[in-house]
């Protein structure tokens, strides 16, 4: 258990330098790394894929609205509800997000065979 604890703090040590770096806090990047290209999810919708409460994301959709890489509407169906879509800012900073958070040193370092192993036991309890 203690190895596993040593590389969830090496990938997080990992994680957030690089949101550092994109001036991101790690609520951001879950807003981000939940929003797919072309998607206009409500921010209820929104908030029920990041695990949060509506109330809780609505700032966070706002500083990301300041930044250029939101757009945030009203529904065409429904004036009191809010629709979120990535403007061209956004995508851009999504691709950089994902691209990066899909590397880890510690897992790079394995073999392609132990990669393998490692993410059919990662199934397997997930």
């Amino acid at each position: 258990m203690r190895r596993l604890m040593d590389l969830f703090a090496r990938t997080i040590d990992h994680q957030g330098t690089f949101l550092e770096t994109l001036g991101l806090t790690y609520s951001q990047a879950k807003l981000l790394w939940r929003l797919e290209v072309g998607d206009t999810p409500s921010l209820k919708e929104l908030a029920r894929r990041c695990g949060v409460d509506p109330s809780n994301l609505g700032g966070v959709v706002d500083q990301l609205t300041e930044r250029g890489l939101l757009l945030s509407r009203p529904a065409a169906h429904d004036k009191r509800v809010r629709v979120i879509r990535l403007t061209a800012d956004g995508v851009r900073l999504r691709r950089r997000l994902v691209a990066f958070m899909s590397e880890n040193p510690a897992i790079h370092a394995l073999s392609p065979d132990r990669q393998d192993q490692l993410l059919e036991i990662l199934r397997e309890v997930s």
